[in-house]
């Protein structure tokens, strides 16, 4: 009986997980849409592994962007621009992962003089919408598989 009890549960379980990543239309909410920037932020760039280690090396810059109603986004990472970049609702929930959108810009250049990097693959991750019109976000570094953090900042409308 408990056996029974047990794997229903896990049906149903596996059929809202099916059901909720098959779900993928979602409309941008208008609030979204418009001009955001960062103050002056700072932003860590890590280098290729040198015998088994990573550079850091820091710089600033302020983000910019603009959130299209197609779901696209266009913009500036200090030096370095960003067009057409795909906006994707997370999946999970934003009030627990901190991340309610996330911006896939691809490669771009140089983000401020000294950035030994020509291009490099990443991606902005927004959170809630607050009541005063900001979001917290983070600049993530996305090559390989990995989701090294760069920068936290704040964006304001």
């Amino acid at each position: 009986m408990l056996k029974r009890i047990i794997f229903n549960l896990l049906g149903v379980v596996f059929i809202l997980l099916l059901v909720g990543s098959c779900n993928k239309k979602w409309d941008m909410p208008a609030e979204l849409v418009g001009d955001w920037e960062s103050g002056l932020t700072d932003i860590t760039v890590r280098t290729e592994p040198k015998s088994f280690e990573f550079e850091f090396l820091k710089g600033s810059g302020i983000i910019a962007l603009t959130i299209f109603e197609d779901k696209t986004a266009s913009g500036t990472i200090g030096t370095a621009t960003f067009e057409n970049a795909e906006v994707r609702k997370n999946s999970g929930i934003p009030s627990i992962t901190g991340v309610a959108y996330t911006i896939k810009c691809g490669a771009i250049s140089e983000i401020f003089d000294g950035d030994p990097l020509n291009s490099k693959k990443v991606e902005i991750w927004l959170g809630p919408l607050k009541e005063d019109q900001t979001m917290e976000a983070e600049l993530r570094f996305t090559e390989g598989g990995a989701h090294f953090p760069m920068s936290g900042f704040e964006l304001k409308k």
